[in-house]
């Protein structure tokens, strides 16, 4: 048994218990909080070797706990770790305050943790025992986390009237993103690539969305909404044996600015997907014409013709009857939203652009469509 102590800060009680499960099974003794006020009387107090924090903290800045901590004498050298995320951008902003590590998913992201925690002690890592059924969460740890869905959904829920304000409150959209990125993290354990897939898109939108709340309007609250209602329905077992890895989806991109064809082809490439960019709608038709395809974004202004006209054509392709038709557009008038859905459209999303919004638009898309019935 280690003599070694380990002190997690984490806001989800659910991962912190399965972290600190699997810790102690490890021979470490664990303490674990919540309050982060406390964080510097428990290192006081319980004088931990290593300190394994989440980043997304609902009333604490994490960066701001990490470099008030490297200001402190007695945590100076400290090892600080920070669990496995996708959020790339917050981790760096962790390494660069005086973090020690940011853990790698790798196979399991459990015994990654596990993992790091030895090897920052000086102890020999996992090695080949690092996917092994020992750091798995048991079948009862993830019926938790699946009977928890809709009290989770439900709390996010709740956070929406907070957002659609004149001034958002943001304090709930903290409390949102940190509810949404729990939930991305328990989604990854249960190892189902859809469902992390949207989860892990999800949480880099919330994050862009803190980070920059002037982004927060019509597009991006529709998407939230969607969102959420979907991840209802994906989260059922029924249904997740009905979804599949969306990286072989044909994703077609109609669009006359070539930046805009950058910043799209960059969202989808981030949220695993793959696209091809077409300028013009008579090119796009050529392409399009006895050929089908799971996804099609199409800008409102385009030369030649108007999104609206092109999608209309393409609804008359017999290949293209059903086919998810997501319009691109900066305009946002009750006109224009009946124009799009009397042209055979299926959504919007907004210009300036938020580049995780659109590939997490794609991916509800691509799922609704592999869950629509034959």
């Amino acid at each position: 048994m280690s003599n070694k102590r380990i002190l997690i800060i984490h806001d989800d009680r659910l991962l912190s218990n399965l972290y600190r499960e699997k810790l102690e099974g490890s021979g470490f003794a664990v303490d674990s909080t919540r309050n982060y006020e406390q964080v510097p009387k428990l290192i006081e107090s319980k004088k931990p070797d290593v300190v394994i924090m989440d980043l997304v903290l609902p009333t604490c800045n994490s960066i701001e706990l990490i470099n008030s901590l490297r200001q402190e004498p007695a945590t100076k050298e400290l090892p600080v770790l920070v669990f496995p995320t996708v959020l790339t951008q917050l981790g760096a902003s962790a390494l660069q305050a005086g973090a020690t590590k940011v853990i790698s998913r790798g196979i399991s992201p459990v015994a990654s943790v596990i993992d790091a925690v030895k090897i920052a002690l000086g102890q020999p890592g996992l090695g080949d025992s690092l996917d092994t059924p020992l750091y798995e969460p048991d079948k009862t740890w993830l019926g938790m986390v699946l009977e928890g869905t809709s009290e989770c959904l439900n709390q996010m829920r709740h956070c929406l009237p907070g957002l659609v304000a004149a001034v958002p409150d943001a304090a709930m959209l903290r409390t949102l993103w940190a509810l949404v990125h729990a939930f991305a993290e328990k989604s990854v354990l249960i190892q189902h690539k859809p469902l992390a897939q949207i989860t892990a898109s999800f949480d880099l939108m919330m994050c862009d969305l803190n980070e920059i709340p002037e982004q927060l309007n019509a597009s991006t609250l529709r998407t939230i909404g969607q969102t959420i209602d979907f991840l209802g329905t994906l989260s059922k077992p029924e249904t997740m044996c009905r979804t599949k890895d969306p990286a072989t989806a044909r994703i077609v991109v109609v669009d006359d600015e070539a930046s805009a064809l950058q910043f799209i082809t960059a969202a989808m490439q981030l949220a695993g997907l793959k696209n091809e960019c077409y300028e013009t709608p008579t090119g796009a038709l050529e392409k399009l014409n006895g050929q089908g395809s799971d996804l099609i974004f199409v800008d409102v202004g385009l030369p030649e013709m108007t999104g609206f006209d092109l999608c209309s054509r393409i609804r008359a392709l017999d290949a293209h009857k059903n086919t998810p038709i997501v319009f691109l557009t900066g305009m946002a008038s009750f006109q224009n939203k009946a124009q799009a859905s009397l042209s055979g459209g299926n959504d919007f999303v907004g210009k300036p652009f938020n580049i995780p919004e659109l590939g997490l638009k794609a991916l509800l898309w691509i799922f609704r469509g592999q869950l629509a019935p034959v």
